[in-house]
């Protein structure tokens, strides 16, 4: 049912002994988009509501005008030629707009029907996304440029800061006494965290910029090649879980870094934060519409609700960095890559209740 405004009656297309001319115009009329017909020869013969709330003229000041008038006159004539161009109001404010032009035949004439719409509204958020685009570019920039600095321009001095305790240690083994070699200790502790923070802003800022081929990764083989690089105590056992019938992991089509980094985080972080001695780690995959579900979990100590998605922050750590060593960024950049192949993490943790699995879906690479 066609719906008027209020105080407007609808048009009653089907009323006896209307012209197919007055059909139209009460068609045209009815229209909630903007619509102007005008003639071979360009001039207005018809246009609606709408169109005189788009451009403030009463329909009397258009009839037989050039549609040109609607326009700024560096666009006079172009009409037939653009579809994006820029309409002027009585007033003489501009606005973006663009036409739709359809002929059609009224009693043997050829005449032009112009659809027009405001696009104001899509310019004002091409504009600001273009503008967070540009933001973006340029924040990229500043970080790679830091990441440099960071790589060259610090982490030089901090080894030969590195080194010089060292060698006072060694030169005053015997002679210091305990609380300046415990000092020293606690100096060198404290460089080997700012390299670490160093060496995990510039793998945070690299997120996203590998080049190397996708490849069909076996999980199970890399969850040991990780392994054997974490080297974890004798107590802890790390076991992947299959899904496959034959109990045997699934590959997955994908970039071997990537998820190389974050299967590696989310295994040292459950060795690294664990409460005691003897543990079990767990890594299981299922395979789901081409898309990857992962569950890392371990029965440590358990993360409290609280800070499931404050760990996902840059530089937030639960434990004192006296008892762990970590930079605090460790968590934000699986966040950062597994994000950046499509995929969300969470966490599973429940304290009192012993144990925290991380959950974090990966999207296969296109074949």
């Amino acid at each position: 049912m066609m719906r008027s405004e209020p105080g407007v009656a609808a048009p009653n297309l089907s009323a006896p002994n209307l012209s197919a001319e007055d059909r139209f115009a009460r068609l045209v009329e009815a229209s909630p988009t903007a619509l102007v017909l005008t003639a071979g020869t360009g001039q207005i013969v018809l246009v609606n509501r709408q169109v005189e709330r788009m451009f403030g003229y009463d329909r009397a000041e258009l009839q037989g005008k050039p549609l040109d008038l609607l326009m700024p006159e560096r666009f006079h004539g172009r009409q037939r030629d653009l579809r994006q161009l820029f309409g002027l109001r009585k007033d003489g404010t501009e606005f973006p707009l663009e036409i739709d032009l359809n002929p059609v035949d009224l009693d043997s004439e050829p005449m032009l029907l112009a659809g027009i719409i405001d696009v104001t509204a899509r310019h004002q958020v091409e504009r600001e996304q273009e503008q967070q685009r540009l933001e973006l570019l340029r924040s990229n920039a500043d970080l790679e440029e830091f990441a440099y600095i960071a790589s060259h321009d610090l982490k030089a001095p901090l080894r030969g800061i590195s080194h010089l305790v060292q060698w006072i240690s060694d030169d005053n083994a015997v002679t210091a006494s305990s609380e300046t070699l415990e000092n020293l200790k606690m100096l060198r502790a404290r460089v080997t965290r700012l390299q670490m923070l160093l060496d995990g802003l510039l793998a945070y800022s690299r997120v996203g910029r590998w080049h190397a081929a996708v490849e069909e990764v076996n999980i199970a083989e890399l969850v040991d090649e990780i392994v054997v690089v974490l080297a974890p105590a004798p107590g802890f056992t790390i076991a992947c879980e299959g899904e496959m019938p034959d109990g045997k992991m699934p590959v997955l089509r994908t970039h071997r870094a990537p998820i190389r980094v974050v299967l590696e985080n989310l295994i040292g972080n459950a060795l690294k934060h664990h409460d005691r001695t003897e543990g079990h780690i767990t890594v299981a995959m299922q395979m789901a519409d081409g898309v990857a579900e992962f569950r890392v979990g371990d029965d440590g100590p358990g993360i409290s609700p609280w800070f499931h998605d404050r760990i996902f922050m840059i530089f937030e750590t639960l434990a004192s960095r006296e008892d762990v060593e970590s930079s605090g960024i460790g968590l934000a950049l699986v966040k950062k890559k597994v994000e950046g192949h499509g995929g969300h993490i969470r966490v599973e943790s429940a304290p009192p209740a012993r144990g925290t699995t991380f959950v974090f879906t990966w999207k296969e690479a296109a074949a």
